[in-house]
């Protein structure tokens, strides 16, 4: 197809989806294939990009595009399709994992790579982020999209991707150190009965030793899911995150918080206690993702 009939067929369809479209600030692709022309005008517009970083010609204008998110659609296969890096779709589209793309979403792409700053960050990852390019020296400009039914302001470094620290938090949530200090004393995984010395049994979290009533914080932003006593856990705090992700807080001497409240990174939400089946002041730690407990160690940014 030559580019006059190709602009030509373009101009129609524009013509034709106009009252569907006048809603959305941006040109909607409909497909992920070639057939639509939408599609392929920002494939090309990419495909400039990466032509400009060899000195080939001089790079697109930024432009954003928008789709809706079909039922089996994640963002590494949507990432693909446009030849994008994740890490600036998750940015643009203010993503805070990996697993957040919500099936009929409208999400937002960009015709350039790199790496999207919001300048008033929502979430954990972008509060990292922010932190971690603020000071930074690379070539940027500031831009405004239309996210989530708003405006949003952000710094723009095109080609740019995550550092190390921002790819990890991303793809494996990411959860900050729950207290202000401790000592592991019992690691993940299989381990004699504390109580016996005999049974071996399967410890489904961390512990973490503490002096009574040491502040205990939210390891990650989210809902408070529960709270209570049980015979095992003592007071507990359960913290839901992303609707992935879960974090249990027991041995608890004091609950700071009340089911369905909301938490942010850090957050105060109780006290290390002795409570439940314990041996001493300390706080049992717990991570799980999809209802499944997973080892917190590796996910831990810092103890900061």
């Amino acid at each position: 197809m030559s580019l006059r009939a190709r602009a030509v067929a373009l101009s129609s369809l524009l013509a034709l989806a106009g009252s569907s479209w006048a809603q959305s600030p941006y040109p909607a692709i409909r497909s992920l294939r070639s057939e639509d022309l939408i599609y392929d005008q920002l494939v090309d517009s990419i495909e400039r990009f990466h032509r400009s970083e060899k000195g080939n010609e001089s790079p697109p204008e930024l432009s954003f595009y928008s789709y809706t998110a079909s039922d089996d659609i994640d963002i590494f296969s949507l990432a693909a399709a446009f030849s994008l890096p994740y890490d600036t779709i998750a940015t643009l589209n203010r993503l805070p994992n990996a697993d957040s793309i919500a099936r009929g979403a409208t999400v937002l792409i960009p015709s350039q790579p790199g790496i999207f700053v919001s300048q008033s960050p929502g979430n954990d990852l972008e509060y990292l982020v922010k932190s971690l390019w603020t000071e930074t020296l690379e070539p940027h400009a500031q831009v405004r999209a239309f996210v989530d039914g708003r405006y949003v302001d952000f710094i723009f470094y095109p080609g740019q991707e995550f550092h190390p620290s921002e790819r990890t938090f991303f793809l494996v949530a990411g959860f900050r150190f729950p207290l202000p200090k401790g000592v592991i004393t019992s690691g993940f995984g299989m381990r004699l009965d504390p109580f016996t010395g005999r049974s071996v049994k399967f410890h489904t979290g961390i512990d973490i030793g503490a002096p009574y009533g040491t502040d205990v914080y939210a390891a990650r932003s989210g809902k408070v899911e529960s709270t209570g006593y049980s015979d095992v856990y003592g007071n507990f705090v359960i913290v839901v995150h992303d609707a992935t992700w879960e974090t249990l807080y027991g041995h608890l001497s004091r609950i700071l918080v009340r089911k369905g409240q909301k938490v942010e990174t850090g957050g105060t939400i109780g006290l290390v206690g002795s409570t439940g089946m314990s041996t001493g002041p300390h706080l049992h730690f717990e991570t799980r993702h999809r209802g499944v407990a997973t080892d917190p160690s590796p996910l831990m940014m810092s103890r900061q």
